[in-house]
């Protein structure tokens, strides 16, 4: 099944504004919604034609949000796929939407606590795959290449030096709950796990009660966490390459002013930038099925501003 332009559902679009000026590193503008509307967290479809993000209307980061679909060339226009009052739907980037399932899963908090959900690119079929108590947040879920398993963080605080978040798994079903990494027990902070093309190795971030986050693997039943970058400067948002091979993170290494996109062996080693707009903020990257693009959030200046969606050819 295709999983293209003709399943968008024809619901009204956001307001939109003309693309940002051009970059000096040649990526090319996908979408910019009017302010102080932020579109983050592009991901790609099975067959690269169209995008699913998280646009927040508010602004960067402000719930509520909605789940958006978009053609991942320039010049398309939104179509919404999920929203619900005051409520937030929001993905992850990466491998949220996946072939074998014909699914997206994404976190929902409509019962008031953020939940894993899935939901068919037709906006039907919509679907509660976690139900919880307590305080802790259920959300960025991504699937595994067989569609069989959804691999989540949960939050024991949404930020600051207290988080203490933790990596599990469950069934598509909502069976098998199972915690890959103790963040409590460790105490460490784990989040935005994704899935491995390949189904062998799960990539998160990870840091300690001080210091910066870094990229980690474990496998798909957990085990010892294997190291993939180090050094100085925040490391986040990871997600794979097509062939499993690399991954796309987010980083100020090297003392950038704002975070830019770099690739990185998948076992670890000399990371290559991508992006090269200095006074530019580049985040939440994917990398589309063919290997010949990373979408990519994006603002320029500081603070947490509205970010609008980009796309940059991928390393060779």
């Amino acid at each position: 099944m295709t999983w293209g332009a003709a399943l968008l559902v024809a619901t009204a679009a956001p307001a939109h504004a003309a693309p940002s000026a051009a970059r000096p590193d040649g990526a090319e503008p996908l979408y910019r919604p009017a302010a102080p509307a932020s579109a983050q967290n592009a991901a790609f479809s099975p067959d690269g034609a169209t995008v699913v993000f998280t646009l927040f209307p508010r602004g960067y980061n402000a719930g509520p949000a909605a789940l958006e679909l978009l053609g991942s060339g320039p010049g398309g226009t939104p179509r919404q796929l999920l929203q619900e009052g005051d409520q937030s739907a929001v993905n992850l980037p990466g491998s949220s939407w996946n072939a074998a399932a014909g699914l997206i899963t994404f976190s929902f908090d409509v019962t008031d606590l953020d939940e894993i959900w899935t939901i068919r690119p037709d906006g039907g079929g919509r679907r509660q795959v976690t139900t919880h108590t307590g305080p802790r947040g259920f959300t960025e879920p991504s699937f595994s290449p067989d569609g069989q398993w959804i691999v989540f963080q949960e939050n024991l605080d949404q930020s600051g030096p207290g988080a203490l978040g933790s990596v599990w798994k469950v069934r598509r079903d909502g069976t098998g709950l199972t915690r890959l990494v103790d963040g409590p027990g460790t105490g460490t902070d784990n989040r935005q796990p994704n899935w491995s093309p390949r189904g062998d190795r799960i990539v998160f971030q990870s840091r300690g009660a001080t210091g910066d986050y870094k990229l980690r693997t474990i496998g798909p039943d957990g085990g010892p966490p294997r190291a993939v970058t180090s050094g100085a400067g925040e490391d986040t948002d990871a997600s794979w390459s097509p062939d499993g091979t690399r991954i796309v993170f987010s980083s100020d290494r090297g003392g950038l002013a704002h975070a830019q996109l770099f690739v990185v062996p998948a076992d670890g080693g000399p990371a290559v930038q991508v992006t090269r707009a200095p006074t530019w903020y580049s985040g939440a990257p994917s990398w589309s099925p063919d290997g010949r693009w990373i979408a990519f959030e994006s603002r320029e200046g500081d603070g947490e501003t509205p970010t609008s969606l980009w796309r940059i050819a991928a390393p060779a």
